[in-house]
């Protein structure tokens, strides 16, 4: 077989990696863009739920502590007081209108009480009953000298200095200016009206007070704040002043804002976990990248889980009081629906990034830092439990065969994840006894939220997208099949060719690292369009003669060509996936229906081959190119009277050369060294398949008396004892002939093959 240049990455991958690989860049920045619902969360006037600490050393000059000082320095600076003139009339001014007042209710012709009550209402007036009713008593001589005397005693006072804290001691004084003309009660009823009236004849000078002030507040040096690591800037529960949220900026704690370095460092991880799976599948030439389906099924099981991450890690960190809330988050989830619906690679890569999302996430969501070291082990431990849970559920998700088995994978997930964090909390020096508990609790939480998330998730995407999981390969392998019962009994040829084809290629498979489960399953219905018409295909005719022996070529090949398409049709109808439905039409190709054109060109050298070849497409996997070597080598192999080693070898390797050479394998990724391991594995499977059987000789009359229960006949003279075989010495007795065949006898034929046409070429059964 002749070599050609394989590229490291062919073109038509290339092309779906890198778009696939933009789209999950856009998609992984929008889920985490770096903005959180509520605002910010070090906002000055909040109240903060925990301590914030130091995560570092931190020193420098601080603008809103520095004017606070210097409002505190000019605030301490006193008023400069000047004597206000006019303060001592104005006050003399209300003093007559009150008098007036009072004189005005000494008038009123109502009793002797209304009165009190009218003096004692007059507005800037404080008067006791006492003095209300000294003032209605006393006759108007007693009040004009009261009143005389009053005015006196309130303008000598005024005249002086009053300060504003020198007012009781100036009310005492004016009592002192009261002549003793009046007696005690009348007395007593002048201070109580002037005692309002005395008021602060001083006033601040603003001119002068403003210059001492500012003067201050210059002299005032800039305040200097040093932040040792450690050190608790922010109190548990209090309220976050404009002091504290100067001091987590300068020590680099975020507050939840869209800042640049923030953004640029979000779509450069954005960028790089964008282009991590899709790098991948390019590399790997992966099968996905020609399915949409499985490429949306991917990018929903990476983005999801970011989203999530993003949304929930910074409600729950930095976890200052250890109650572990983050590790309940099923991460796990998204690897193990991977393997169920891609493969173990893909699922691996995808652990591996989130494991980096979530530690990513801890780092830039609002208020990083402020547990001081506490954040550092906590994206340490997020890294490795959501990793090693993942890919722990991932390993073991890889051969389920049943739904309880991804339950089984989701806890055992779950109980990695725990381990890894033990294994991190004992070198923790703040870690307590109950921390147990609380691990015991997230860790089962993550269990069960991983395993209903699996499962759930498992019964609503594989129906909805059309995804083929392992789950759906092992119920459709089982042989009581509908499907596979009507092969049985209606063409038994084609159902015993069908599981040993998928034999074959489940082996190869397997060595060369395709889906051997998905290659056996696909074997076993590739040939179920054979149920249209089981006589006209040459495993299923027996000692029969052929229907084909009254039909033109084009009417047979006609015949031929539709179990490609009615089988298409019944898999549909059956409602097989789509993954399976492949298998029918890709087996064969584009090729030709070689048996019944060479018959026509006999007849008419000039007709067209194209009318003879099948619709294809040609194998577009490494599954359905094995199942096509597969199919025709099993068929020609049994076709052929030689059936050693040597003959096999040659009929296996004539049959890839032939498909190379039409260029059936140019549209999937069979490398050479893939097709050599392949022929390798058919040419083993088959000789074990067509091995020689030992002849035995006749019954002894021994052995033909103990089944009669008497004298047996001897046997014929005619028939001549065989002789005993042996293999070296031992005598090769019934049943043993399988284990033990002694190199003569390898080239004795099994039952004889087929019957085949006598010039038809050793190409397969399909041809007739």
């Amino acid at each position: 077989m002749s070599r050609r240049p394989e590229p490291a990455v062919a073109p038509r991958v290339r092309g779906p990696a890198i778009a696939y690989g933009v789209l999950l860049t856009i998609g992984l920045m929008a889920a985490l863009f770096p903005w959180f619902p509520g605002g910010s969360r070090l906002a000055e006037g909040r109240i903060v739920d925990r301590a914030i600490v130091a995560p570092r050393d931190v020193e420098f000059e601080s603008p809103i502590r520095t004017e606070e000082v210097r409002r505190q320095a000019a605030a301490a600076v006193p008023a400069v007081l000047v004597l206000d003139p006019s303060v001592r009339d104005r006050q003399a001014a209300q003093f007559n209108r009150v008098i007036t007042a009072i004189e005005a209710e000494r008038r009123n012709t109502v009793s002797a009480s209304a009165r009190e009550s009218g003096i004692r209402a007059i507005p800037g007036t404080s008067l006791s009953p006492a003095a209300a009713r000294t003032l209605v008593s006393m006759n108007d001589d007693r009040l004009k000298l009261l009143a005389e005397q009053a005015a006196n005693a309130l303008g000598r006072t005024l005249t002086g200095t009053v300060g504003a804290s020198d007012l009781d001691a100036a009310r005492a004084r004016a009592r002192t200016f009261v002549s003793a003309q009046l007696n005690s009660e009348e007395v007593a009823a002048a201070a109580e009206l002037i005692a309002p009236l005395i008021a602060p004849t001083q006033v601040a000078d603003a001119i002068r007070t403003e210059a001492l002030r500012r003067d201050a507040a210059a002299n005032t040096p800039p305040v200097r704040v040093t932040i040792t690591e450690g050190q608790v800037v922010v109190r548990e529960h209090t309220e976050l002043t404009p002091a504290a949220v100067e001091a987590l900026t300068q020590l680099g704690i975020r507050d939840g804002g869209l800042e640049w370095p923030t953004l640029a460092s979000t779509a450069l991880f954005a960028i790089l976990a964008g282009a991590t799976l899709p790098a991948y599948l390019g590399a790997s030439r992966h099968s996905m990248l020609g399915s949409t389906r499985r490429m949306v099924v991917l990018a929903f099981l990476l983005l999801v889980p970011a989203l999530i991450i993003k949304f929930v890690l910074p409600v729950v960190l930095p976890d200052l009081h250890r109650h572990f809330f983050a590790y309940a988050i099923p991460v796990a989830a998204a690897p193990i629906l991977a393997v169920v619906f891609l493969d173990l690679g893909v699922a691996v890569v995808l652990s591996m990034i989130l494991a980096a999302t979530a530690g990513f996430v801890s780092v830039y969501v609002p208020g990083f830092g402020a547990a001081g070291d506490v954040a550092q082990i906590e994206t340490a431990r997020l890294m490795l439990s959501a990793g090693v849970g993942s890919i722990a559920g991932a390993l073991l998700a890889q051969r389920a065969e049943r739904p309880q088995s991804y339950a089984l994978a989701s806890l055992a997930a779950a109980a990695a994840s725990g381990v890894a964090l033990v294994s991190l909390v004992l070198l923790d020096p703040d870690a307590r006894r109950e921390d147990a508990v609380w691990l015991a609790g997230m860790v089962g939480a993550n269990g069960v939220l991983t395993v209903a998330l699996t499962i759930i998730t498992f019964h609503l995407v594989r129906r909805r997208l059309g995804v083929l999981t392992r789950v759906d390969l092992m119920e459709l392998s089982q042989l009581n099949h509908p499907l596979l019962r009507r092969l049985q009994d209606e063409a038994p040829g084609t159902f015993q060719h069908s599981i040993l084809v998928g034999n074959l290629a489940e082996r190869a498979a397997e060595r060369i690292g395709a889906d051997a489960l998905l290659v056996r399953v696909g074997a076993y219905y590739h040939d179920i369009g054979k149920l249209i018409a089981p006589p006209f295909f040459v495993e299923n005719l027996g000692e029969e003669a052929s229907p084909h022996d009254n039909l033109d070529p084009l009417q047979s090949t006609r015949v031929i060509h539709q179990h490609v398409t009615a089988g298409m049709d019944l898999a549909r109808r059956e409602r097989l996936p789509e993954g399976l439905v492949r298998f029918i039409p890709e087996h064969h190709g584009t090729r030709l229906a070689a048996f019944f054109y060479r018959r026509a060109a006999a007849t008419n050298p000039e007709v067209s081959a194209d009318v003879f070849k099948y619709p294809g497409p040609k194998p577009q996997s490494r599954e359905t190119a094995l199942v096509m070597i597969a199919d025709a080598s099993e068929a020609a192999v049994r076709a052929s009277t030689d059936r050693s080693a040597e003959r096999i070898r040659t009929i296996v390797e004539g049959v890839i050369r032939e498909r190379v050479e039409e260029g059936e394998f140019d549209e999937c990724d069979l490398t050479m060294r893939d097709l050599r391991t392949v022929a390798d594995s058919y040419v083993g499977t088959l000789s074990a398949v067509y091995h020689p059987r030992v002849e035995y000789p006749e019954p002894t009359r021994r052995e033909l008396a103990s089944r009669g229960g008497g004298t047996a006949r001897p046997p014929r003279a005619s028939s001549a004892p065989r002789p005993t075989t042996r293999t070296g010495s031992v005598i090769v007795s019934p049943g043993e002939e399988d284990d033990l065949i002694s190199p003569p006898m390898r080239r004795r034929a099994s039952p004889p093959p087929p019957r085949v046409e006598p010039d038809r070429p050793l190409l397969g059964e399909d041809d007739a």
